[in-house]
């Protein structure tokens, strides 16, 4: 919706008055002050953008890292749990298939049908199994289950239960949970008798070779359980209306009973147990058929930790990248855990104690203390198992069963009818903590280099201003009419520069306009004869400086040995042979500047026996270092080519150096432009004392030691340089 025009001309007025304030208060400023405001905007502008871009990415690229790396673990340990159900799968097939599993069952159902036919416990043995059931098993399952056991739920219903937990549980001499190290039972001398042993037998050897609890021989027909190998309370009752006919085994069984499918396998979830005392456990179960008839069933056995290991990596979650404070768990289709949490794992009472803190049921966290560790037990309602358990995959920052924030990474696993929702977590603390030590980092060091720049901008405004403070203080003398007013400016740069023309203006105040004139026209043919290039084409573009920083070119100083021995090579009077050597040095420096043209070398003095030339001055060339050393080569040619002429024995050597110069008109009254710096320096004085050589410095030889052959390297003391390092250019 637009806005109404009033709304429009209140917000432009306001922008405009205060427009004016700003311009006001910015126009009283000084100079100085304008200059700290400019370089304190531009810099800290520049500081907060890079910052803050610099952190965005990086947040980006690390909360990313963290999901990638979250979502990976979980992805990792699903297919590990999926792998380990498929082989566990393909065991429980490949044992019901086994003709020992189809002759066992079929030999331990006639035995057993048999026995419901004949075996009548007596007294003794009734009062034994419910001496035990009341002596052991419901006391030490009182301790494990919440509610108090009654006896009559647990006992077998019909004589055959009687007869063979006496013979099996109760009579049998070995712990419980261990009885199955009883291989035959000693008064039992039915038919049942003999075919256990021999089932017992083998199986004993399957259990150990595939690590299972347990395994089980059901009926098809009645639903009873034949054969049990470990021998707890559930052997020899019925899956149908016995005792544990409402477990989570019984309901898998029962729905198998019409299945036509010899591969076919279900799963039984987790649940505790109750005839291994609470314990969780699952159950495979796999039809066993004899031919093209379904006989009875094979369930097997494990507890939980066969699962606990694999997706906690042995309980060692750290060695799995989960850190500090990660973990990866399983929860059933109840929203209770299925697998072992690591904090309760760790530290089991300050768990405890903070499920308390926060809550939690009592019933549920008696049941954790009772048992001793959270599987069944643990309701786990977050968004992200609720979108496990819908099946769906993802990551999300939730609020876990601790109370605390974390990363969670959900998806699921499916087997049959039973679907558990696998989570990988870690606390944002920990996930984000990359994040969070960077963010610090950026604030610490935009603030340093915003106090940085300050202190740098107070600085450096001094020492700009100073020179201006006193040329203000010079030009208000002069408006007093005072004369011979002078600037003291020590600088080099630009203010320098300044101050030298405000006194030349001061001293020429006093002369007549017409010699100010004569003065300015010889002053600029002189430039125009003297200055190289780019000193020309700046002051022909209004830069009137003296002085100019040249960032990298590579300087050439040539020393001409044995010109003081021209004049005895005439033959002439002495004063005609000066005359003569004259001519023949004019001759030489012609050959050497007319060379230099070819290479593109711009000379900048010829003084005496010397030759000072530079490239990459006025034309910026990349192969500066690369002409200057072809040009050195040429110049050892012009002298050996002298020496043939002339019969002479001039002998010359070269210093060649790379880096930044100032070069810039030297003189007041008669100009000469020069080049200064350590550049030129150490250039000039690397041919002290030496001949026939043309010597480089490390930067030139870094840059052509692939190109030339140079001499190992050689160190000179250079007095107010230090050491220098230099190469010897061979072949010359």
């Amino acid at each position: 919706m637009p806005s109404p025009v009033w709304y429009n001309n209140l917000v432009t007025s306001f922008f405009d008055a205060h427009r004016g304030t700003v311009m006001l208060g910015l126009n009283r400023l000084g100079i100085q002050s304008k200059l700290i405001l400019l370089l304190l905007t531009v810099s800290m502008g520049a500081i907060v953008a890079i910052a803050w871009i610099g952190y965005q990415s990086a947040k980006d690229a690390l909360t990313q890292g963290a999901y990638n790396q979250l979502q990976g673990i979980r992805v990792s340990k699903t297919s590990g749990l999926k792998s380990l159900l498929t082989a566990m799968t393909d065991q429980v097939i490949s044992i019901s298939d086994s003709e020992a599993c189809v002759s066992g069952l079929i030999e331990m159902k006639n035995a057993y049908n048999e026995l419901k036919k004949s075996a009548i416990p007596d007294t003794a043995q009734t009062k034994a199994v419910v001496d035990f059931y009341t002596t052991k098993f419901i006391p030490d399952l009182d301790k494990a289950v919440p509610g108090t056991p009654l006896l009559e739920q647990y006992l077998p219903t019909d004589q055959v239960g009687i007869y063979l937990q006496y013979h099996y549980i109760a009579a049998n001499p070995n712990p419980y949970l261990k009885k199955e190290q009883m291989l035959t039972a000693p008064g039992d001398k039915t038919a049942y008798g003999t075919a256990h042993q021999k089932v017992h037998k083998k199986f004993s050897r399957v259990t150990t070779l595939f690590n299972l609890e347990d395994i089980y021989l059901i009926d098809a027909d009645t639903l009873d359980v034949v054969y049990s190998y470990q021998k707890t309370t559930d052997f020899a009752t019925n899956l149908e209306n016995g005792p544990y006919s409402s477990s989570n085994l019984g309901a898998v069984v029962r729905s198998l009973k019409k299945s036509r499918d010899r591969d076919e396998t279900r799963m039984a979830d987790f649940e505790p147990y109750r005839p291994n005392l609470g314990i969780p456990m699952g159950f495979l179960v796999s039809p066993i058929f004899d031919g093209p008839r379904m006989i009875g069933f094979l369930a097997i056995q494990f507890p939980a930790d066969t699962f606990n290991q694999a997706i906690t990596g042995q309980f060692n979650w750290k060695n799995e990248g989960l850190g500090e404070t990660g973990e990866c768990y399983m929860v059933g289709e109840d929203q209770t855990m299925r697998s072992r949490s690591r904090f309760m794992y760790e530290n089991p009472k300050e768990f405890v104690a903070g499920l308390r803190s926060r809550g939690a049921p009592k019933t549920m966290i008696d049941r954790i203390e009772r048992q001793g560790n959270v599987l069944n037990a643990l309701e786990v309602k977050t968004t992200s198992v609720e979108k496990g358990l819908k099946g769906e995959e993802g990551i999300a920052i939730v609020t876990d069963y601790r109370g605390e924030e974390v990363l969670s990474a959900y998806g699921h696993l499916d087997l049959n009818s039973v679907r558990w929702a696998i989570i990988a977590e870690i606390d944002t603390t920990e996930a984000f903590a990359p994040v969070h030590y960077f963010g610090r980092k950026v604030i610490i060091t935009g603030v340093g280099l915003a106090l940085l720049t300050t202190l740098l901008a107070l600085v450096s405004s001094h020492f700009l201003i100073k020179p201006l403070k006193l040329l203000e203080q010079g030009a208000r003398r002069i408006g007093a009419g005072e004369a011979n007013v002078k600037v003291h400016v020590d600088s080099r740069d630009e203010f320098g520069e300044l101050a030298s023309v405000f006194n030349d203006m001061a001293k020429s105040l006093s002369q007549q306009k017409a010699e100010l004139e004569e003065k300015g026209r010889e002053n600029l043919e002189l430039l125009l004869n003297i200055l190289p290039a780019s000193a020309i084409a700046q002051r022909m573009e209004g830069d009137q400086k003296a002085t100019k920083q040249f960032a990298d070119v590579t300087v050439l100083f040539a020393d001409f040995i044995g010109l003081d021995e021209l004049d005895g090579l005439t033959g002439d009077s002495k004063a005609l042979g000066e005359k003569r050597a004259m001519s023949l040095l004019s001759d030489l420096v012609a050959s050497c500047d007319e060379a230099a043209d070819r290479f593109g070398i711009e000379k900048v003095r010829t003084v005496g026996a010397t030759y000072l030339g530079v490239c990459g001055l006025s034309i910026s060339r990349p192969d500066h270092s690369s002409r200057v050393v072809q040009f050195a080569r040429d110049l050892v040619r012009i002298i050996e080519n002298f020496n043939r002429e002339y019969k002479a024995r001039l002998t010359l050597c070269i210093g060649i150096n790379s880096g930044p110069v100032v070069g810039g008109v030297v003189g007041r009254q008669k100009f000469l432009y020069d080049l200064w710096g350590d550049t030129v320096t150490i250039a000039t004085r690397l041919v002290s004392g030496q001949e026939n050589a043309i010597l480089v410095t490390k930067p030139v030889h870094d840059r052509l030691g692939d190109l030339h052959t140079f001499s190992p390297q050689t160190a000179i003391e250079i007095r107010g340089k230090g050491t220098v390092l230099f190469w010897k250019l061979e072949g010359v």
